[in-house]
């Protein structure tokens, strides 16, 4: 069986003009993990990442940090879902779920995981992708990555955290209430293993942060 590390990207921009690149904090992270990565000895025979700048910049840190001079492929498997669009249906048909401008940020966790909940029951309409649909195609994206590096022993995928959430809840069966609380639990720049040949996956890590907790800083530890 082959191995594969699914990461997640470092802190991403929450609160500016443009989310998708990873903040100053972001950068810290994964550098630490690529760090982290030499010291433990890791190799990758292949790296893959989603097509959003945020994958791109994670999968560049962790191999800048671990000296390496690898390239990666993108890969539109590992792309995170719309949450706008899903949030946005979501508000729509409950306006009253809006939270101020200034609430707290669980306030806006709330809203996303009612609005996951009632996209998973369908109940959004018309959006880019079905739930199902989503989870359909972050399957297909580690299919194509065992059939595209049949020889490879350890690959790396730099993604998100619905990607990653949809990948536990395809292996174990999660209802879709129980992936979406794990989705919410997933941190930054924490990473997640799985032994893998086709068809067939075993989860052997989860939300690991062990390069984060060394530097024993909390602010390094973050979800959004």
């Amino acid at each position: 069986m082959q191995k594969i590390t699914l990461v997640r990207h470092g802190q991403a921009s929450y609160g500016t003009d443009n989310y998708d690149k990873l903040s100053p904090l972001g950068h810290e992270q994964t550098a630490l993990l690529g760090t982290y990565f030499k010291q433990i000895g890791y190799q990758f025979d292949a790296v893959l990442t989603g097509k959003m700048v945020r994958h791109h910049e994670t999968a560049q840190q962790i191999l800048t940090a671990m000296g390496s001079e690898q390239t990666y492929k993108q890969h539109s498997g590992f792309d995170e879902f719309d949450f706008e669009a899903v949030v946005n249906a979501y508000l729509q048909a409950n306006p009253n779920a809006k939270p101020q401008p200034d609430s707290p940020r669980s306030e806006f966790y709330r809203l996303l995981k009612n609005a996951m909940i009632a996209w998973s029951n369908n109940q959004l309409g018309s959006l880019p992708e079905t739930w199902m649909d989503f989870q359909q195609r972050v399957v297909d994206g580690v299919e194509d990555a065992i059939a595209q590096y049949p020889e490879a022993e350890h690959l790396l995928v730099a993604t998100s955290g619905g990607a990653i959430a949809m990948l536990k809840g395809h292996t174990l069966g999660l209802t879709a209430s129980k992936l979406v609380d794990m989705n919410l639990q997933i941190r930054n720049a924490s990473f997640h293993q799985y032994l893998v040949k086709p068809r067939t996956y075993l989860e052997t890590s989860f939300n690991q942060i062990a390069h984060l907790e060394l530097a024993n800083t909390p602010h390094l530890l973050t979800y959004s």
